[in-house]
């Protein structure tokens, strides 16, 4: 390992089967950064200068870690599992043993725990052929691959959607990021350079995309959250409500402008749900499952979505300058 590595660590979620809240990368299968620096040299470089790397060294000292450790009563951040979740990735030397931080978000918490994985997706002179078989095999083995708009869209939003309510009601953590897929996703964190010399931005398709399942995940991501939660006057609570009726309108807007069937499929999928609390959770679980299968299968087939280009524009500036 490379002595302090900037400390990177989220939660996991799968698209299938995938938890109410996310759990951190087991440590035990966490390779760490310098492995996948091995290969990619430019991206890790990238990864360095963002926001996520920089959570071990920015989060201790700020305002908002002094004050939310002393809230709930940390003698040490950076050792709290509360923080540790999202903010850190953790390692360990031996299974079942406690992980040590080993660097803030990383490689392998937006990717996953790579130890099941890594051997597949790093062999080299492959074919064509070969190489689409292999994506499959390290996809089933549990990689987030980029490719998965879906996939990556709930891990993010597994943290920026915070998965704890303690940390608002009690520690004073905001509930969660204003997060939009398509700006976070083509500021700093861009880092797409292992087919090409530059760093591109995403095409016009893939963003179009990523609007429509960036929403339909915060949605999924949110009604499993609501229904754990406690406190129903609390502000996490109330952040919560606010922030899937908002989904749900941007949702519906975006079936409207594109006139997408499948997008249309997503939004019938919470059309009928009145987002309140208490919330009914027979309704919600409905919800959830009929999301995820309707984001499948856009994923999975496409659509023409260029209707919306004009909202996409509107979404604003990317957050963050993109390292070239």
């Amino acid at each position: 390992m490379r002595g302090r590595i900037f400390r990177a660590g989220i939660i996991l979620l799968f698209i299938s089967g995938a938890p109410s809240i996310a759990a951190s990368p087991d440590p035990w299968k966490v390779s760490g950064p310098e492995e996948c620096e091995e290969c990619h040299d430019v991206e890790t470089g990238i990864w360095e200068e963002t926001h996520h790397s920089m959570t071990y060294e920015s989060m201790p000292d700020s305002d908002d870690g002094v004050s939310i450790g002393e809230k709930l009563g940390l003698d040490d951040v950076i050792e709290a599992e509360l923080c540790q979740t999202c903010h850190l990735t953790l390692q360990s030397e031996a299974q079942d043993e406690p992980g040590e931080v080993i660097a803030g978000v990383s490689c392998e918490s937006c990717h996953s725990a790579s130890a099941d994985w890594i051997e597949v997706h790093s062999e080299e002179d492959k074919t064509p052929e070969q190489e689409i078989s292999l994506w499959a095999e390290s996809e089933a083995a549990g990689m987030i691959r980029p490719g998965n708009v879906y996939a990556f869209a709930m891990n993010c939003l597994g943290c920026h959607l915070v998965p704890q309510e303690k940390l608002v009601n009690t520690g004073g953590h905001a509930a969660g990021s204003d997060f939009n897929l398509v700006t976070w996703s083509q500021g700093e964190i861009r880092h797409n350079t292992f087919q090409s010399a530059e760093n591109n931005e995403a095409s016009p398709e893939r963003k179009r995309l990523m609007a429509v399942l960036g929403v339909a995940a915060e949605l999924e991501v949110g009604l499993r959250a609501i229904g754990k939660v406690n406190d129903n006057s609390g502000e996490y609570a109330q952040a919560l409500v606010e922030r899937l009726q908002n989904a749900k309108t941007s949702l519906s807007e975006m079936a409207n402008a594109s006139g997408s069937a499948k997008v249309k499929a997503i939004y019938a999928a919470v059309a009928g749900i009145e987002i309140k609390l208490p919330m009914d959770q027979a309704k919600a679980k409905g919800a959830v499952a009929a999301i995820a299968s309707s984001a499948a299968a856009l994923s999975a087939d496409g659509d023409d979505l260029s209707a919306l280009d004009a909202m996409i524009k509107s979404f604003g500036e990317y957050r963050g300058e993109a390292q070239l």
